[in-house]
């Protein structure tokens, strides 16, 4: 081989270094510049499309680093892009609406944002292990220090309450919650519940004092935040991670199990025992069963989004057709003649993509719960323990509150954490091959 050959291979090399350092630099930065955005629109009441950009940037240099490495699956991923835009492509067709037509490319491109990401990662996960590694911990770090920052400057009266008025410092005495300068709520508990595991995951590896420190500020910026999700994930996290960490122990009956269940179960009845007369002294208690014999526990589950589904689906039944089933209505013709989004995903990916939309959201169930929960029964895995939290509450908080899988902002940290999963997923798949080798040589 030439020594030109050899410095092109170097520089072919070098190159490719140096765009994966630069895509997970962009993935650390995806929630400041989200942060910057919002900070815009509350005080100079403009919306600069920062993070828009900054994310399409992101993604077609993950879909050319991919083509570099597959071209197989880059044309994978270009078909599934297309499949998902006939429906649009038909709303566009009848409406000429290129406004409307647009928003669908953009949600159709947030949908498969994190499976993009994902992608990339396994494949890099086969070539730089250890980079990957310590440049996803960087990026999780950062995106945390974000994140607190965010909540932090809330509680000054910075940025955006999570409902009622549309600034924490304003005179809106409806206002509940705080996110920051983050202008999507719902979208930031997914945020909070990604990088609120990983913080209590490392923490619980470095000592238990640090952990029950993490675990109070995870619970504040839970009850901070205010939305459901983020609140009930605020407690199940925090009991979650110690079990998960058991990793290839996970099913087993142990004693940390009951030492963390039974305190739990006690705690739970005394509070029951105390809070239920004070409700009942309050009226909270008769309010709560009206509303629970109103709307039904569904109804208190979804939020009343059990109704704008009801109502989705008698328009459709009544005025769909065959094309719309399969290929979906898009969000911009869900929106001539109901609302534009259910905030249910598995529904909203089907009503605005069709089947394809839905087969998308099984493929992410299917794909990241499988490999965060291999991963976990690694004993030496470092982030699937988390992972496999993350991945089951975030598809839990999508059937009841939505903005997960069709959220733009949680996309690029969504699709990395898993991708430090499946770095736990071949590694188990190494170890698991090793015997199989020693059992053949010995039977030479």
């Amino acid at each position: 081989m030439s020594a030109l050959t050899i410095d092109n291979i170097t520089v072919r090399k070098d190159a490719k270094l140096a765009m994966f350092q630069l895509t997970m630099l962009m993935i650390g930065m995806s929630l400041f510049v989200d942060a910057v955005n919002g900070f815009f629109l509350s005080g100079l009441g403009i919306d600069p499309k920062l993070s828009a950009m900054f994310k399409l940037f992101l993604l077609f240099l993950v879909l050319y680093q991919i083509g570099c490495y597959s071209l197989k699956i880059l044309a994978g991923l270009f078909t599934l892009i297309l499949i998902l835009l006939i429906g649009p492509v038909i709303t566009f067709s009848s409406t000429i609406d290129l406004a409307g037509f647009f928003d669908d490319f953009t949600s159709c491109l947030k949908i498969i944002t994190a499976l993009i990401i994902f992608i990339y990662l396994a494949l890099i996960a086969e070539k730089w292990p250890e980079k990957l590694k310590v440049y996803g911990k960087r990026c999780l770090n950062f995106s945390f220090l974000i994140l607190v920052s965010n909540i932090f400057l809330g509680v000054l009266g910075y940025g955006f309450s999570s409902y009622g008025g549309g600034a924490t410092d304003g005179d809106d005495d409806k206002s509940i919650g705080i996110k920051g300068f983050f202008y999507a709520g719902n979208e930031l508990s997914g945020i909070y519940i990604v990088l609120f595991a990983c913080a209590l995951h490392l923490a619980w590896q470095k000592s238990k004092f640090l952990y029950a420190v993490i675990a109070l500020l995870s619970m504040a910026c839970g009850v901070l935040i205010a939305t459901k999700a983020a609140m009930v994930a605020s407690l199940i996290l925090v009991f979650a991670i110690p079990l998960l960490n058991e990793r290839n122990r996970l099913l087993n009956l142990t004693w940390l199990k009951v030492k963390t269940v039974l305190p739990l179960a006690v705690v739970g009845t005394i509070l029951a025992f105390i809070l239920i007369p004070i409700f009942e002294t309050t009226g909270l208690l008769d309010r709560f069963m009206w509303f629970y014999h109103k709307k039904g526990v569904i109804g208190i589950i979804l939020s009343g989004r059990d109704e704008f589904i009801i109502t989705a689906s008698e328009l459709i039944m009544r005025f769909g057709n065959w094309t719309d089933i399969v290929f979906g209505y898009s969000k911009t013709g869900l929106g001539l003649f109901t609302k534009n989004a259910m905030e249910v995903d598995p529904i909203d990916m089907f009503l605005w993509h069709g089947i394809a939309g839905l087969i998308l959201f099984l493929i992410y169930c299917t794909v990241f719960i499988r490999v965060s929960y291999l991963g976990c029964l690694n004993r030496q895995s470092l982030w699937a323990p988390a992972v496999l939290i993350i991945n089951i509450s975030l598809i839990a908080v999508s059937f009841i509150a939505g903005h997960i899988f069709t959220s733009g902002m949680l996309a690029p940290l969504f699709g990395l954490v898993n991708g430090l999963a499946y770095l736990d997923f071949i590694k188990g798949r190494e170890q698991s091959l090793k015997p199989l080798s020693y059992q053949e040589s010995a039977g030479r």
